[in-house]
């Protein structure tokens, strides 16, 4: 095992039980050897198991090339432009439209809320219909809703671009003998291989107390291998070049009426859920929070195909105002909830099958929402609020920060990271520079900081590492809705009134309002849930531990 995986792992472990965990290392370095094997190539680790689902090698990802990659019968390969050859598992829709000289590739799911009957299909002959070039079409995708990317190919060149908040995440090898893009790095490593950085400033990152403490939060555009690179949010991919270029944003925002924004969010909103729910049975995430609260507004007119859920995850308490408020919504509102409590020991063999699919996927007690969901069966879209702080003033909740005189110690400082990890400074330093500032009147620059790095790498992952269970949506992420939302005076999205989301809310269903929104718990229940989380990561240590003794004798 390499020593960078030792130093996490014992990072890991004191970082979440203190330097008193020493004696819990030795077995935590077992699970470390079993996730190992994310870095090896798909033919290996899946011939000594072929009694495992083979449709969960790699669901519902793509990997597009020269080459075709066809694993098992679950995958399927298709003929583009300039010799490309997109590789696709049969969970991952695409639709394929061309016009002219011209073709277009849309990969995964996107509803357009002011036509929520038009297909995948149809949405992509209009695009192609009202634009003249690469820029006109990315801009036409503004009101698209969902989690998806588009490759755009003329004669000589491919693009590919993702949804706003790169949710549907493209990785890239930047100088290979042959360009390679996916939506994971463990797939570019079936065809090029890939090296884990040796760099002292990701290894000093990846070992950091910040690292562990805050679910593997990733920043900026490098990966934990050499020479493959991850395409943030409002970037395109130059493909045959293997550069990614900042899009946006393109032009200041304007400021907008405050009806005129509650009518639009409002239509945005109540239209993507309208038309989620023609594709789609849907379950909701609700909490007692502002986002998903938004969300079952939105969907008020779509409760018929539509059932709420809490889940407790062995960690919430049944007194737990995450569990309570819902409770009562739907009791006094009448819409369905259900209330779980994902509680199933995470097997081995799932846990090689996440750290087999998705780079750096983690272990967390929301983990075991994936498994309880792939065992059984869910077949509903889910639907959460990930992206909607983009326009609460995540950074600066109360609005007094002028972000305009921020240092980059200060954004270091705000995005949660000391300003003693090279790595952090180096790639936030590199993410600022890249900025137009001239188009950045109407952005904050801590809301692009939530947007790209925040929602780009962290938001992302745990999507990721759910295709191998559920495909995960957010309506929030919808370029249209952000720069609409974003347009109102930054106190209007302010803590603790949110006055701009109380006046969506009371646009589409004024009811809810008269629920409190996050309540602080009962004393004592925030340190029960993190006893409770300790308890978790000691009882899956202890649970494998004596597999690593068994092996051993």
């Amino acid at each position: 095992m390499s020593s960078w995986n030792l130093r996490i792992g014992k990072d890991y472990c004191d970082g979440i039980f203190g330097p008193k965990f020493d004696k819990y290392f030795s077995q935590y370095l077992f699970f470390l050897d079993l996730t190992s094997k994310v870095s090896t190539r798909v033919d290996k680790p899946f011939m000594y198991n072929q009694y495992l689902p083979q449709r969960l090698i790699f669901r519902r990802q793509f990997i597009l090339g020269t080459e075709e990659f066809h694993p098992n019968h679950y995958w399927s390969s298709h003929q583009l432009q300039q010799g490309l050859i997109l590789s696709i598992h049969e969970d991952l829709s695409f639709s394929s439209e061309t016009d002219d000289d011209i073709t277009v590739t849309l990969i995964g799911l996107a509803v357009d809320p002011f036509h929520p009957q038009w297909n995948e299909t149809e949405i992509l002959r209009t695009l192609l219909d009202e634009s003249s070039d690469l820029i006109s079409f990315i801009n036409n995708t503004k009101a698209l809703i969902g989690r998806w990317i588009i490759i755009f190919q003329n004669d000589l060149e491919t693009f590919l671009f993702t949804d706003p908040c790169g949710l549907r995440q493209i990785f890239f090898l930047e100088h290979g003998e042959k360009p390679w893009c996916a939506s994971q790095p463990e797939l570019i490593n079936t065809k090029y291989h890939l090296s884990f950085s040796n760099s002292r400033s990701v290894l000093g990152f990846m070992t950091s107390l910040e690292y562990a403490q805050k679910e593997s939060a990733w920043v900026g555009d490098s990966t934990l291998y050499d020479n493959c690179y991850h395409l943030l949010p409002n970037h395109y991919l130059d493909y045959w070049k293997s550069k990614q270029i900042r899009f946006y944003p393109n032009k200041p925002i304007l400021p907008k009426e405050t009806q005129e924004i509650i009518n639009t969010a409002a239509s945005i909103l109540q239209g993507g859920m309208t038309a989620l729910s023609l594709r789609s049975e849907l379950l909701l995430g609700l909490t007692s929070g502002w986002d998903s609260r938004i969300l079952l507004a939105a969907a008020r007119n779509s409760l018929h195909n539509l059932e709420c859920y809490v889940d407790r995850k062995e960690l919430l308490t049944e007194d737990h105002p995450d569990v309570q408020i819902p409770m009562h919504m739907a009791e006094k509102m009448k819409f369905n909830l259900d209330v779980r409590n994902s509680k199933k020991e995470l097997p081995g063999w799932f846990i090689h099958f996440l750290t087999h699919n998705v780079t750096g996927a983690r272990v967390l007690p929301k983990t075991r929402m994936i498994y309880d969901k792939l065992i059984s069966d869910e077949q509903r879209l889910v639907i959460n609020g990930n992206g909607g702080e983009i326009c609460r003033n995540y950074y600066d909740k109360s609005a007094q920060y002028n972000s305009a005189d921020s240092s980059l110690n200060d954004l270091v400082d705000l995005f949660g990271y000391r300003n003693t990890i090279p790595f952090v400074m180096e790639q936030i330093e590199k993410w600022r520079s890249g900025l137009a500032f001239e188009y950045m009147n109407g952005f904050d620059v801590l809301d692009l900081l939530y947007w790209e790095q925040r929602m780009g790498n962290w938001g992302a992952l745990f999507p990721a590492e759910q295709d191998t269970a559920v495909e995960e949506i957010s309506p929030f992420n919808c370029r249209l809705l952000i720069e609409t939302l974003l347009s109102a005076p930054r106190h209007l999205r302010a803590a603790p009134d949110y006055i701009l989301f109380k006046e969506l809310i009371h646009k589409m269903w004024p009811e809810l309002l008269s629920f409190p929104f996050n309540p602080k718990p009962k004393v004592g229940l925030t340190k029960v849930c993190k006893q409770k989380t300790k308890y978790f990561i000691r009882s899956f240590i202890n649970k494998i531990a004596p597999k690593r003794d068994k092996a051993n004798s």
